[in-house]
């Protein structure tokens, strides 16, 4: 629950007198902490406001200071949540929008209580609140000291901001993962489909590798290896996110801006780091996205994600991390940048407190997401050979170059980009749903905490 409050500019001088002791005035930080004190105390605030309702048989009769502390010294409110007199003028004051007020409706007083101690509608009970002039109380997010104590050292307060991120960035990729599932295994089916292969089916093109999945192994056949994908894509995405964005706030101008060159290492940064989840995750999730076809030609039994990394083992997991490290550096290189920039200089973002909206954020994190997807498409079309464990009759691969040369001599340039399409049209979107998923997450939480 929030716990927080801040009195705006159009405090009122009759708040400020209501809750004044005596002759001296009370100041701005006396009265936050009788309106937190009120919040607080919310549940008995109602109680108290349902007595009064119940005996007067009357929802809008008036009550006074008097009778509201006599009641709640005769009620069954616990200790801890009753109002002492002070605080009382100020739940008063509220109730009255910030005018002078001896007696109120207990309808007003309810209203406050039932506003106060629902979490979830604290937000607009401080817009309603805010909107008269006497009284603005906006709602302060929790801060790190808050939630960690103001004791703890900067690194620590560092590592806390940084697990935070992390967090909101795994839901985010998660969102976006599963968003875009069934492109992401047309993309691969089409990359491992190879030249010359007896009984091997062949796709036209990316929708018709779609259509032929979907008739072939229905609708689940075009989720095979989500679970996998789920796990690993949490914490691969979380890195990638939460390292660019340290990386930028290390390299930034003192202004908060950022210079080109910085950026694009940022961004290069973020795509090496994710790597040491992206090929375990990558490997596994690839075999278990051709194993459908496979079975279906061949009778072979399908393979479990744990078979198949018993499988691998440890260095077997890795294989092909050469040209995974090649995709994702150069994508993150190029990514971020646009994005960033398509923010800043297309939807202005920042210019006089402005925030995008969820539609701009999806439009820039996809667009930024067609040219770095489709100009690294070789890379990927690379690693998916080295992972796919090949059949009788196939080619294999013996590391990196072994792979380039093979393909261009048996299938000519075009095959470096086979699903390259099939590629933006999930890279594009997963990274705009993604992105504008964390972004809209964090904003969320921004209203309850400040990291």
């Amino acid at each position: 629950m929030i716990t927080e409050l801040a009195l705006g500019a159009g405090l009122g001088a009759s708040v400020i007198a209501l809750t004044s002791s005596k002759s001296s005035a009370a100041t701005e930080a006396e009265v936050l902490a009788s309106v937190v004190r009120v919040m607080e105390a919310a549940p008995g605030v109602a109680a108290v406001a349902a007595v009064v309702a119940s005996s007067s048989n009357n929802k809008g009769n008036n009550v006074s200071l008097a009778e509201f502390a006599a009641i709640q010294e005769t009620s069954s409110v616990p200790t801890n949540l009753r109002l002492d007199a002070r605080d009382i003028r100020t739940l008063f004051a509220i109730a009255a929008k910030g005018a002078p007020a001896q007696t109120v409706s207990v309808e007003a007083i309810a209203n406050v209580a039932n506003n106060f101690a629902k979490p979830g509608a604290a937000y607009k009970a401080a817009t309603s609140l805010a909107s008269t002039p006497a009284i603005a109380v906006v709602y302060k997010p929790r801060t790190i000291d808050d939630l960690i104590g103001g004791h703890a050292s900067p690194a620590f307060k560092e590592f806390f901001k940084s697990s935070f991120n992390f967090a909101l960035a795994s839901v985010a990729g998660a969102i976006g993962a599963t968003f875009v599932y069934p492109i992401d295994l047309v993309k691969t089916r089409m990359q491992n489909q190879r030249a010359k292969v007896v009984g091997e089916t062949v796709y036209k093109n990316s929708w018709d590798c779609f259509k032929q999945v979907l008739k072939n192994e229905g609708f689940v056949g075009l989720y095979s290896g989500l679970l996998p994908q789920l796990v690993g894509v949490a914490p691969e995405k979380a890195i990638k996110l939460t390292v660019n964005d340290f990386v930028r706030r290390s390299l930034a101008n003192k202004d908060g801006s950022i210079n080109l060159g910085p950026e694009i290492l940022a961004g290069c940064m973020a795509g090496g780091s994710q790597v040491i989840f992206t090929n375990p995750l990558e490997i596994v999730k690839i075999r278990l996205q051709v194993q459908g076809e496979v079975a279906r030609k061949t009778g072979a039994p399908k393979k479990g994600a744990v078979q198949i990394i018993r499988g691998l083992g440890l260095f077997g997991l890795y294989k092909g991390v050469a040209a995974c490290l090649l995709r994702d550096v150069p994508f993150s290189g190029i990514y971020f940048p646009v994005y960033a920039h398509l923010k800043k200089d297309v939807f202005h973002e920042g210019k006089d407190g402005k925030k995008l909206a969820i539609g701009e954020l999806l439009v820039s994190g996809a667009i930024a997401g067609i040219p770095a997807a489709y100009l690294v498409t070789p890379a990927d079309v690379i690693k998916t050979r080295l992972q796919v464990a090949a059949r009788s009759g196939e080619t294999t691969y013996n590391g990196l170059f072994d792979a380039a040369r093979k393909i261009m001599a048996e299938e000519g340039p075009k095959a470096f980009f086979k699903g390259g399409v099939a590629r933006v049209l999930r890279s594009s979107p997963q990274f705009g749903v993604t992105l504008a998923s964390y972004e809209l997450i964090q904003q969320f939480m921004s209203k309850y905490i400040t990291v």
